[in-house]
């Protein structure tokens, strides 16, 4: 998952600064979402929809000792495409790479990334869960409350 970490924020990186995001409506809901692999209570990486922003927020280095990071963009429109996705567009860019997502149920999604590579685009698709905040650990939820408050629910 870092690699595609690392390819979100090349793309993301190259949008423009926008002024704060009015609230956008995506088919999952705002939480702290994650690989469907990991566990909860001891995941160190994930992405975060706090219901304007979009991003990954991860502790990184050995065993997740460093950070928190954050590279969460403001969403600056969303549309529908195929196969029930919802694409969304961080601020002017529009380019070849899309970042979409797509409800799987209660608290599961499909995220999906198509990144350029040479001369194709490179999809990769990461089926995710929701993690409540309390089932989080402390370490994870000190991170949602710096950068993603509003999602902390004490």
């Amino acid at each position: 998952m870092r690699g595609w970490i690392l390819a979100i924020a090349a793309i993301a990186g190259s949008v423009p600064g926008v002024a704060a995001a009015e609230a956008i409506e995506l088919p999952i809901v705002p939480g702290f979402w994650t690989n469907d692999t990991e566990k909860c209570a001891s995941v160190h990486h994930g992405y975060v929809f706090d219901g304007t922003r979009w991003g990954a927020l991860y502790y990184y280095g050995p065993g997740g000792t460093m950070g928190p990071a954050a590279e969460l963009q403001p969403i600056t429109q969303t549309r529908t495409v195929e196969d029930g996705f919802t694409q969304m567009q961080f601020g002017g860019y529009d380019g070849a790479g899309y970042f979409r997502v797509k409800p799987l149920g209660t608290d599961r999604a499909l995220y999906r990334v198509g990144a350029p590579f040479r001369e194709q685009i490179q999809v990769m698709d990461e089926p995710l869960i929701r993690c409540d905040f309390k089932a989080l650990s402390p370490k994870m939820q000190a991170a949602l409350r710096r950068h993603a408050p509003n999602l902390a629910v004490r």
